[in-house]
């Protein structure tokens, strides 16, 4: 599994840990930024195709993704409790 990662991504390093070596797989990351950009983005879009509108805010966006979110859960443990 390492050798796939490092064969996809490249090590840039190792680390050594007692007698080991591990290395560094060179992994692209996503700035904290661009990721709430995304939720957001994302927020308002399915907000947009569940009610047919834009939201007045994107925290409104998030409460209808939460809602969403407590119900699915919801509908899943009932019919776990059914079975």
């Amino acid at each position: 599994m390492i050798e796939e990662l490092i064969e996809q991504y490249g090590a840039c390093g190792t680390v050594v840990t007692g007698e080991q070596e591990f290395p560094i797989i060179d992994i692209p990351m996503m700035s904290d930024e661009r990721w709430k950009q995304l939720a957001e983005e994302s927020a308002v879009k399915h907000f947009q195709e569940w009610y047919g509108r834009k939201p007045e805010s994107v925290q409104e966006a998030f409460e209808a993704q939460k809602k969403f979110i407590r119900e699915t859960i919801s509908i899943r443990n009932d019919r776990r409790l059914r079975a």
